[in-house]
């Protein structure tokens, strides 16, 4: 199957999951596969978004495309970091749990930027709350926890991104907004 049929694949079982229909994870390629498609439409949504930007706010230079490219490679990396832990407690599958949230993260930064420059900086913020609901969605329905360990799972996400944040924050500004 090709990228851009998995990428509407995708989008429906993204409604799927959140009308939490029980066939919802047939509609995600839950393979290695599926995992380089929706990293690569991640990817692709941050390639998107920095062009975007440029063309509204003027090129920020090759540094500020690459860091920003890299950060949001950590906060993929993140997702997976926790996904990955989640999956090895509850002895579930990683990538099966992987897919979903590669594209749950795209779709809600694709989201972003429209909403932020309608709605003010602070929907950023809220998408984080969308985002965690979504990995709650996944949790229950593609890793088949109970309510417990996905809102946990969800909480643990969310908190480690905002780490991410913050900590990628202090390294590029040298500290100099702290205190």
């Amino acid at each position: 199957m090709n990228a851009f049929g998995e990428l509407w694949r995708a989008i429906i079982g993204w409604l799927d999951l959140l009308a939490a229909r029980p066939d919802s994870a047939e509609k995600f390629n839950l393979s290695r596969l599926g995992l380089v498609n929706a990293t690569g439409c991640y990817l692709a949504v941050v390639m998107a978004l920095i062009v975007v930007e440029s063309a509204l706010s003027g090129f920020p230079g090759w540094p500020t495309v690459g860091l920003g490219v890299l950060a949001n490679a950590a906060w993929l990396g993140t997702v997976w970091a926790v996904i990955w832990v989640t999956a090895r407690v509850v002895r579930g599958s990683a990538i099966a749990m992987a897919v979903p949230a590669s594209y749950a993260m795209a779709f809600t930064l694709g989201l972003s930027l429209p909403l932020g420059y309608l709605a003010g900086p602070n929907i950023v913020t809220g998408m984080l709350g969308v985002f965690g609901f979504m990995l709650f969605r996944v949790a229950r329905q593609i890793g088949k926890l109970n309510f417990g360990i996905s809102a946990a799972f969800a909480i643990l996400s969310i908190v480690a991104l905002a780490a991410v944040r913050v900590g990628l924050y202090m390294l590029t500004t040298g500290m100099q907004g702290i205190g």
